[in-house]
């Protein structure tokens, strides 16, 4: 696919993801007149506060997602895999629930919900690198079954204490793990750009070898790349963001799978194209997934993760069809 064309490509996504974060701030159960929104009034500080904080975050977040989503895409060499493969999302949630049964009739200066969540979630990240230490190489397929047992061991112990939670806390447990963009002002959106930005930065720097992974292990050995060194970094930083992006929102799926995808369509598989145009793809369908979960029950509200989930499961089920 030709350079120009890819540019062409980019820069429309670009301009919907611009139209996008523009115009849905006015989108809710209560109407935003433009003339009110530069007052001092309540839909003034309901569009400043609440409406723009969460679209802008909800691009972050998708952008950052889906990028992690595309690096192990290419890692796995499948285009099923997604940002919780590795049982990320499910240390996560066993950190949040645990922090709500332990602490929710207890009021705090810090998010504990969200420093247990993140702690929980770099310590999945540290026991599956030091598993995969253990193999003396950069093993994918360990890696995939590794991740699939901390997921089993973390869904069994999010059970248990839901089991014995009193009824309040499991509802605040079970919103949570739905995944929710419902947070006001942008202290939550300047928690997640360090990871976005991060993303962005590995995702470029190390597109060659990306390219190479995606085609094979073995050619990208012979091509230069170590695989022990790049595959451990990649697996590292890419956890790390989608722990930082969980602890803030709850585990919000299929938004890694679809993206990637969808810009792969795009602009082919070369992954310095398909970086702008997956972190711009992922932006734009967390932003109208969220969209919708604010406004087709207003004045009630959808979580978010619902939504990607309602979509994100045909999406599976199709391209799990159409794989080869």
């Amino acid at each position: 696919m030709s350079v120009k064309l890819n540019i062409v490509k980019i820069a429309a996504i670009a301009l919907l993801s611009l139209i996008l974060l523009a115009i849905l701030p006015f989108f809710g159960y209560i109407e935003m007149p433009l003339r009110e929104i530069f007052g001092e009034n309540a839909a003034s500080n309901i569009f400043w506060n609440i409406r723009v904080p969460r679209t802008l975050g909800a691009f972050v977040c998708g952008a950052t997602l889906a990028l992690c989503g595309m690096v192990f895409q290419s890692m796995f060499k499948n285009d099923l895999a997604t940002p919780y493969t590795l049982g990320v999302s499910s240390g996560a949630a066993l950190g949040a629930v645990t922090a709500i049964k332990l602490f929710s009739g207890f009021a705090f200066a810090l998010p504990i919900t969200q420093l247990f969540s993140f702690v929980c979630a770099f310590l999945t990240v540290v026991f599956i690198y030091s598993a995969g230490r253990l193999k003396k190489r950069f093993d994918t397929g360990f890696l995939l079954l590794a991740g699939v047992a901390v997921n089993f061991i973390c869904s069994g112990l999010i059970l248990f204490i839901q089991y014995i939670a009193s009824g309040s806390e499991s509802a605040m447990m079970i919103h949570w793990m739905m995944g929710s963009l419902d947070f006001t002002g942008f202290s939550t959106v300047l928690k997640i750009i360090p990871a976005f930005v991060v993303m962005i930065f590995v995702s470029l720097f190390f597109h060659r070898e990306l390219d190479l992974m995606r085609i094979d292990s073995d050619i990208a050995t012979t091509r230069g790349v170590n695989m022990n060194v790049i595959g451990n970094i990649l697996l590292f930083t890419v956890s790390l963001a989608v722990a930082v992006v969980v602890s803030q929102v709850g585990p919000i799926g299929f938004i890694g799978m679809m993206a990637p995808h969808i810009a792969g369509r795009l602009t082919g598989r070369k992954h310095a194209p398909l970086a702008f145009a997956a972190l711009l793809t992922g932006g734009c369908i967390l932003m109208l997934s969220d969209a919708v979960s604010r406004t087709v029950i207003a004045p009630s509200e959808i979580p978010v993760g619902v939504v990607t989930s309602l979509v994100g499961g045909p999406f599976f089920l199709v391209i799990l069809i159409k794989s080869k």
